[in-house]
């Protein structure tokens, strides 16, 4: 009798021993529910438009080298391949900033949003908030570049210099260069590319209220013809070696 009681007792603690487990998982998770994101549906519609933006452009990229696949296996001759190469090194020569390239796109310029004032009124601007001093810095160029190319822009040059995919853009002391040239504002950047989608994509990502917030302004023309310069910026090759034929000592 008492082997069975003592037997009754070890299920009956260990039956106890699960409920207590159970019932402290269960006050664990009402104490530290799970924090869901919380974003706005206008949020996620602006992420949703670029990321069917870049849907797209992927898309365009694989027709693109499909294509030029396609022309390599059909070429019939060797003049007929030296041509798709040609054309293929011609390409990339305008992707690498080698070459300037011309074209229908958008010119923007950064100015001061307030007009100039007088003497009398300096302590009244300073003291509705406007800041003044504020200085465009390379973060904010940086920012304006990115919305360009990755809306559809071919090419992209600041005060003159042209951008590649080595550029850099940095702050050094109290001024701004690109590569290895200091630029000064006002600020004046060209974009090739198809102006209206290049200005909706300015407006969708609120570069003139941003801009307004530190009393600046952005001027934005549409251009039928924009001259983008070749890069001037001296290339130095440090890993790559010429590929010797055979036969060659």
């Amino acid at each position: 009798m008492l082997q069975k009681n003592g037997k009754i007792t070890f299920i009956l603690s260990i039956i106890s021993a699960i409920i207590g487990v159970m019932l402290t998982i269960q006050l664990r998770s009402n104490l530290d529910p799970v924090h869901m994101e919380s974003r706005s549906v206008a949020d996620l519609r602006t992420s949703l438009q670029k990321e069917l933006e870049k849907h797209k452009n992927l898309l365009a990229d694989i027709s693109k080298y499909n294509q030029l696949y396609y022309q390599y296996e059909t070429a019939l001759n060797e003049d007929e391949s030296l041509s798709v190469m040609k054309e293929e090194l011609a390409r990339t020569r305008r992707l690498a900033g080698l070459v300037s390239m011309e074209g229908k796109g958008i010119f923007l310029r950064i100015v001061d949003a307030l007009p100039e004032v007088s003497d009398s009124t300096v302590d009244e601007t300073a003291a509705a908030g406007y800041p003044n001093n504020y200085t465009i810095d390379d973060e904010d160029l940086r920012w304006l570049v990115n919305i360009l190319f990755s809306n559809g822009a071919q090419a992209v040059s600041i005060n003159g210099h042209r951008l590649i995919a080595t550029t850099a853009i940095r702050n050094v002391g109290e001024t701004i260069q690109v590569d290895t040239k200091t630029i000064q504002p006002p600020y004046e950047l060209k974009a090739m590319g198809e102006p209206d989608v290049l200005i909706s994509a300015l407006k969708l990502e609120g570069v003139e209220e941003n801009f307004r917030l530190a009393n600046k302004k952005i001027v934005i023309e549409k251009r039928d013809k924009v001259l983008i310069p070749s890069n001037q910026e001296p290339r130095i090759i440090q890993y790559m070696k010429p590929v010797k034929a055979k036969g060659d000592s």
